[in-house]
């Protein structure tokens, strides 16, 4: 199936490598060049994204004025290292890969799973409200642990989106709580769920993963209070949450509305990642391999990131710098790059830079096991001193929830034919955005797979 791309901004309008946006209090400078994307990534201490932390932070959690003023200290790391940078750091190396990935993501699939097993022949589901609870949940319990305050109190679920679908008004800060009603309740409510989580919590009692242990020390060190500790985890949730879940929906609907795709994809994984015992009763699902050996699976996850994610990366111009002997920056602007823009390069991606194809990042040659990519042009994740650390956590979630979802059922809409709905913004902090309407579908299991017994190997 071809799906041509709805893009708010048309790159074949955008010729120049980079345009200056008068605002009126100072610039914005937009870039739409991969080299010049590349100069940027390489001067990461005078175009910063740190910056935004302190200015955006206090806005989309609410955390206090002494709080604000720990994030703020040190914020670049100059001297000894700062809060910013040493929570960083510490997100980066729990979120590597390694034991630490491995226990979250199985914890996540053992919790997926009893979810789709608990579904019936025919059932009729929205399939992004079936999507966005089943993952909040999920994702969440393998990175708070059993303690997860969405485990324990539902409503909460509610609550992110909520806070989520408000976010732009939150950042505004214009009288939060008649402006935005419902995400400013929704985000003091999560707050206080946090709040608790944190006053009660214990490394070894919670069974928390290695990145919350690691925050919850930090935390403790610079003295934040659990009250914020819980407003600043609220800020964590929208990079756990707010970009999987919507990936994770066109995932599955790009997958089950092409059946050349879905084919081909359940050879695969059946060829590479499964192990069948006990007489075909039970069926071990092979994990961490399957970015090499599950190379359609791969490359449709890469594709659809380069189709979906529609946001922006920003960087603040600490000091006035000349990019390419030719573009002045100045102090204090803003630098934006649009990922609509890179992932709809014609030069970059050829002349089907519209079209889904499922198999574009599939190398052509002798050696199908390699992936072709323009990694500037290639921004999902953003780039440079940015790159997302959770990007492993997201690619092993999206591409083994697909694969078990594949060889356990077979998807088709309730009514009529598939639709890939189009995208809504809701969050500036967001890149995947949600589907402007849900879609019905009927999941059945496949025959011969009803009674299996599955287990994940972290291999």
């Amino acid at each position: 199936m071809e799906e041509k791309l709805n893009r708010n901004v048309d790159s074949a309008k955008c010729r120049l490598p980079i345009y200056t946006l008068r605002m009126l209090n100072g610039k914005v400078y937009v870039v739409t060049s991969p080299d010049l994307v590349n100069a940027i990534n390489r001067n990461s201490k005078v175009l910063a994204f740190n910056p935004f932390i302190a200015q955006l932070g206090k806005r989309i959690t609410g955390h206090d004025e002494a709080t604000s003023q720990i994030v703020q200290h040190n914020l670049n790391g100059e001297n000894v290292p700062g809060y910013v940078t040493e929570i960083h750091d510490a997100t980066v190396s729990t979120l590597a890969p390694g034991m630490a990935l491995e226990q979250m993501t199985k914890t996540m699939l053992l919790e997926a799973s009893a979810c789709l097993q608990a579904l019936d022949n025919d059932n009729v589901i929205d399939l992004f409200a079936w999507v966005k609870h089943m993952m909040t949940l999920c994702s969440t319990k393998a990175i708070y642990g059993p303690e997860n305050p969405f485990n324990r109190d539902e409503r909460l679920i509610k609550a992110f989106w909520d806070f989520d679908q408000d976010l732009n008004t939150l950042i505004a800060d214009l009288a939060p709580s008649f402006l935005a009603p419902k995400g400013n309740h929704a985000r003091s409510e999560l707050g206080l769920a946090f709040q608790r989580y944190f006053d009660q919590y214990s490394p070894k009692q919670t069974q928390s993963a290695a990145v919350i242990e690691a925050r919850y020390s930090i935390n403790t060190q610079y003295g934040v209070s659990s009250w914020n500790q819980g407003r600043l985890e609220v800020g964590v949730l929208l990079g756990i949450l707010a970009n999987t879940i919507p990936a994770i929906f066109y995932m599955l609907v790009h997958i089950f509305s092409d059946p050349d795709l879905l084919r081909d994809i359940r050879e695969e994984i059946n060829a590479t990642s499964v192990s069948f015992v006990d007489g075909k009763t039970t069926c071990y699902l092979r994990i961490l391999t399957m970015r090499e050996k599950c190379v359609l699976l791969h490359s449709t996850f890469l594709e659809l990131l380069r189709v979906h994610a529609l946001g922006s990366s920003v960087r603040y111009v600490r000091e006035d710098i000349l990019l390419q002997d030719q573009y002045l920056l100045k102090k204090g602007m803003v630098v934006q790059m649009p990922m609509a823009v890179m992932h709809s390069d014609a030069p970059a991606w050829g002349a089907d830079v519209k079209d889904f194809q499922a198999r574009r990042f599939l190398k052509q040659g002798n050696d199908p096991k390699e992936f072709k990519t323009n990694s500037t042009a290639y921004r999902p994740f953003g780039g440079g001193a940015s790159l997302c650390p959770g990007r492993h956590f997201v690619t092993l979630e999206a591409m083994a929830l697909a694969a078990y979802s594949v060889l356990l059922f077979d998807v088709v809409p309730a009514e009529g034919k598939w639709k890939i709905p189009r995208q809504k913004q809701e969050s500036m902090a967001t890149n995947v955005f949600p589907p402007e309407e849900d879609i019905k579908v009927r999941f059945s299991k496949r025959p011969g797979y009803e009674h299996i017994n599955w287990d994940f190997v972290m291999t």
